[in-house]
């Protein structure tokens, strides 16, 4: 091969390394510049919620949606949910990133934003930036709207209910249903009947406030989300049968003890 032909050849050749190379590493450098800017957004998020140390994470509500842009809300709103940031929707409205809600009963752990900023610090969490809020927070909205109508009943109903000592019977409010729609009701009539038990209340019949507490962390921390989605029908049938056994087998226990009286008695 003539050195005229050589020439151009390897020339376009190392060009064409050459530019693919430079064009990867600016495109490289782009991308790091890019995620890096987001950190920082996430980490100043971070530090906005650590002024309000020890205080309700609800407190930093207003400064957290005024300090950030939609789109910087928009680009780490998911992560910080991912991450533990106790994030939600009310249950009377979907999810809304101009006004970002924080879920009740949670307070601000400054250690626990220092550990969780230090992580995207490092670059632990690039690959939740940029994740949809929309799909990722509408995607469980029924199941938050029914924590949210669980979390009221225990506000509403259960905070302003009696343990009758004799015969350790709960007295709800009369018609507490009436704050509930149909479809929260038959989910809410489930998770009523498991709480509302004589653990919850104190000697004097008043419901013990720290219990009452504890049970709305359980209920955001979803340990309740079988109960709240369980059927209502099949619920009902479930526990028909559960008695219905309960019913047979306490009347054979009857019928044997019988028999074994009666051959004691002709023994």
């Amino acid at each position: 091969m003539s050195l005229q032909i050589l020439i151009p050849l390897l020339t376009a050749l190392i060009g064409g390394f050459i530019g693919t190379y430079f064009g990867s590493y600016l495109l490289q450098k782009f991308q790091e510049g890019k995620i890096e800017k987001v950190r920082l957004i996430a980490i100043n998020a971070l530090k906005i919620l650590k002024k309000y140390s020890n205080k309700p994470f609800s407190t930093a509500e207003n400064e957290f949606n005024t300090s950030l842009s939609i789109v910087e809300k928009r680009s780490i709103i998911v992560a910080l949910h991912k991450l533990g940031i106790p994030i939600g929707t009310m249950s009377d409205e979907a999810f809304n990133i101009n006004e970002i809600h924080f879920v009740g009963g949670f307070v601000v752990d400054e250690k626990n934003l220092s550990d969780i900023s230090k992580q995207i610090e490092e670059g632990y969490c690039d690959q939740l930036f940029y994740i949809d809020p929309e799909k990722h927070f509408t995607a469980n909205y029924a199941l938050y709207a029914l924590r949210n109508a669980a979390k009221r009943y225990v506000n509403k109903v259960l905070k302003n209910s009696r343990l009758d000592n004799n015969t350790n019977a709960v007295e709800t409010p009369l018609n507490w249903g009436n704050d509930f729609s149909l479809g929260e009701l038959k989910s809410v009539v489930i998770f009523s009947e498991q709480v509302n038990v004589p653990f919850i209340f104190s000697d004097d019949g008043k419901p013990k406030i720290e219990r009452l507490e504890s049970l709305l962390k359980e209920i955001d921390l979803g340990l309740w989300d079988s109960y709240l989605t369980w059927n209502y029908e099949i619920y009902r049938n479930a526990m028909c049968q559960l008695k219905i056994g309960q019913q047979i087998s306490s009347g054979f226990q009857i019928t044997a003890q019988g028999i074994c009286n009666k051959v004691d008695r002709e023994g």
